[in-house]
């Protein structure tokens, strides 16, 4: 194995930004439906709390189906030395 493909979390940090883009997006609407249809104080936190796990949740399946090379492509360390180098004055 390649060092790099040792040090590789990229499948980590997708399901990872799944989990809170989907949590707090979740827990952003229940706040507010909580807000607009909560006749007593704990229906927000409740609401945030149960929608917040839904997108969650929700969040983390659609991570999985984003490939790691879609979420961040690894970067082509490609030299640019001898006869195919961008920078070769041919007149």
């Amino acid at each position: 194995m390649l060092a790099h493909e040792l040090e590789d979390d990229r499948v980590s940090r997708r399901n990872l930004t799944g989990l809170a883009t989907g949590g707090l997006t979740g827990a952003t609407l229940g706040l507010l439906l909580g807000a607009i249809f909560g006749a007593y104080p704990p229906v927000p936190a409740l609401m945030a709390a149960a929608l917040g796990a839904l997108g969650a949740l929700a969040g983390r399946q659609v991570a999985v189906q984003i490939s790691p090379d879609e979420w961040d492509p690894t970067p082509n360390h490609r030299a640019y030395v001898g006869t195919n180098s961008p920078d070769d004055d041919i007149t």
